[in-house]
């Protein structure tokens, strides 16, 4: 259900798939529609069978949303992740890389977001300047978070991402694009700063097809990947961890030997299946799942 942010609560969704009832809560990223690219084609949504469960491919996307899943209350840490899924820019594939992690960060008692962000036209270059757009969707993402946490009851300074394929590259660039917001703005979210306290990349690629910049104050980051992985190459995955580590940022790499590429978060056969397992000891580590 799509509803403005002046009425954010006044509704819910309910959850059948789910235990418990939570509530679902899909707001617009952007108040007066979001600046820049859009499509003349209509949101279309495709379901490719890939997972042997509704696997749906959504293209042409204009009108990118957030939808909340609020961790349920006998479980909330408090935590928040934002999770961008992939489909190599021209998709989102929002069933295995947005909504079952959703529902998997819920039952560790974290509070999911869910991006549906902006896509490119089918036909189009993925020129690094063609998806700016999607990349400004990530970090508005971000500041929204933060401006409605105490609406959502989450810590503003517990806040990560998840980012797979496409939106690993862009959970990368968020950590070049991050800054305290604009305090002069008129708009709420923009006055929020866009940081991810934590961060996780799944299969992904890089920005500009670039290692960013880090430094010994980076967000602690978590790396999983395949080694026979045929679109992202995992030597990227490896650059990526070897330049945290010298630059002194705390990561973690897991590099599966099978996995392919797009194994989302339930993968069904080889060692790759317990990726979420390691996830979620890393965050424990971190502390993320304490109340």
């Amino acid at each position: 259900m799509k509803i403005s942010l002046s009425l954010l609560f006044a509704g819910c969704i309910l959850l059948s798939n789910s235990s418990k009832v939570q509530a679902e809560i899909e707001i617009p990223l952007w108040q007066n529609g979001a600046p820049g690219l859009q499509h003349p084609q209509a949101e279309t949504a495709e379901d490719r069978h890939e997972t042997g469960r509704l696997d749906r491919y959504i293209s042409y996307v204009s009108k990118p949303t957030l939808t909340i899943y609020p961790a349920p209350a006998d479980k909330a840490t408090g935590t928040a992740v934002l999770v961008v899924p992939g489909g190599g820019f021209r998709y989102v594939c929002i069933d295995k890389e947005g909504i079952e992690a959703a529902q998997w960060l819920n039952a560790q008692g974290i509070t999911a977001a869910v991006l549906k962000y902006r896509t490119l036209a089918l036909d189009s270059d993925r020129s690094w300047k063609s998806i700016q757009p999607l990349t400004a969707d990530t970090s508005r993402a971000m500041r929204v978070l933060r401006q409605h946490a105490g609406d959502w009851k989450i810590d503003d300074k517990r806040i990560g991402i998840l980012g797979f394929s496409a939106g690993g590259i862009m959970a990368l660039q968020l950590l070049t694009d991050q800054d305290d917001g604009d305090s002069g703005a008129a708009d709420a979210a923009e006055k929020m700063n866009n940081r991810a306290d934590f961060i996780a990349l799944v299969y992904t690629g890089l920005p500009g097809n670039k290692v960013p910049k880090f430094s010994k104050n980076t967000p602690p980051v978590f790396i999983v990947h395949a080694s026979d992985d045929p679109k992202a190459i995992p030597v990227v995955a490896a650059k990526i961890y070897q330049q945290l580590l010298e630059a002194g940022a705390p990561a973690e790499l897991h590099a599966f030997r099978h996995g392919d590429h797009g194994f989302g978060m339930t993968p069904t056969s080889g060692s790759v299946r317990n990726w979420t397992s390691l996830y979620a000891d890393w965050m424990r580590d971190l502390k993320l799942l304490d109340k």
